[in-house]
């Protein structure tokens, strides 16, 4: 027996202005298919139903239930995050022997493209269906910092079986530039009820990540997994995953697929199972890169940890998995480069492919 779709946030409760420009919410949806939410502030969804075991349909991803609560709450919780997801170091780095200085919103470092990334921005609604939404905003640098004027377009598209498809295009305007582009959605395979991610079981297929240092900037070493903590290959429980970590830390590392390329073939990044919905999601994407995030800076501080249905966002209260280029790539020549040229188009596939496991 199929069960009823649990509800989504509501539109009428994301109409209204940021800085000057008109938000909204759209509700997407496939014919008994999945649903989703996506707002055009950030270009963020936040919410995601999915089928899970004996027809019971589960919202499996953290977000907001208005405007203003997702204004006062984390601002990259569901968004796209560009124009350089991730961490550059002491917000600098030298292109074409000019040395760039940015805007430092981690420390001294520039973090997810800084106080003028794209989680802060309103985007324009480019195209609009039953199923899919394309989204379009453009980086420029009087705006942000970063170098130049860039054009990034993002569509989410439903497709059936339990697909969730996030493409995105981005295109220099005037010179060159640096660029890394991400979905943020922080998932809960156990849906809306459930207070934190520690039973999933979580494999990741990589055999490489970055190690960081302890402001979690990338040392420049591509270090294999084996033999360490980060080895999720054959897959653990969150929890079982956590308690290899020095007491108190958490995953936010950046594991590595070396053979990857942005516009080149799918490949699956990430497996995760939630034991008690039987939701079983893959993560798939060109993407040579994949963060890890486990939320375990969740600390219920309000408002910046207020979510859906009157819920407050503890330790560990949802999981990201983040195809990407890699961190501080612009300051690292061994990295794959996040350079982009007039003139050049740069694209991104991620699909989230949902299943059951009985």
């Amino acid at each position: 027996m199929t069960l009823p779709y649990p509800p989504l946030p509501l539109p009428e409760h994301f109409r209204g202005p940021a800085d000057g420009r008109p938000v909204e919410l759209f509700h997407l949806g496939t014919p008994g298919g999945l649903r989703a939410a996506v707002c055009n502030h950030g270009a963020r969804l936040l919410g995601l139903v999915v089928p899970g075991r004996g027809g019971q349909w589960h919202d499996v991803v953290l977000g907001y239930d208005s405007l203003a609560q997702m204004l006062g709450g984390m601002a990259s919780m569901g968004a796209v995050i560009g124009r350089f997801a991730n961490r550059i170091a002491q917000a600098r780095f030298t292109l074409d022997g000019q040395v760039c200085v940015l805007p430092a919103n981690d420390g001294p470092h520039c973090l997810h493209g800084g106080p003028g990334g794209s989680r802060h921005q309103v985007f324009e609604v480019s195209a609009q269906g039953p199923g899919a939404l394309g989204l379009c905003w453009t980086f420029r640098e009087a705006e942000d910092g970063f170098p130049g004027d860039a054009l990034l377009s993002v569509d989410y598209r439903l497709r059936d079986p339990g697909v969730l498809e996030i493409r995105w295009r981005a295109q220099a305007l005037d010179r060159a530039t640096v660029l890394n582009i991400t979905p943020h959605p922080f998932f809960n395979l156990e849906g809306q009820a459930s207070a934190d991610v520690h039973g999933h079981r979580v494999q990741i297929d990589a055999g490489r990540y970055l190690p960081v240092d302890a402001q979690r900037i990338p040392t420049g070493e591509i270090a294999a997994v084996a033999g360490t903590p980060f080895d999720l290959r054959e897959g653990a429980a969150v929890q079982e995953a956590l308690s290899r970590l020095p007491a108190g830390s958490g995953f936010d590392h950046c594991y590595v697929f070396p053979d990857a390329a942005e516009g080149g073939p799918l490949h699956r990044c990430a497996r995760v199972e939630a034991p008690g919905s039987g939701i079983a999601m893959e993560v798939w994407s060109d993407a040579p890169g994949l963060q890890f995030f486990s939320a375990s800076g969740f600390d219920g501080s309000l408002p910046r940890h207020a979510g859906k249905g009157g819920r407050v966002y503890q330790r560990e209260a949802g999981l990201c998995l983040e195809p990407q280029g890699l961190p501080d790539a612009p300051n690292r020549p061994n990295f794959p480069s996040a350079v982009l040229r007039p003139g050049v188009l740069r694209s991104g596939h991620i699909e989230y492919r949902f299943g059951v496991v009985e």
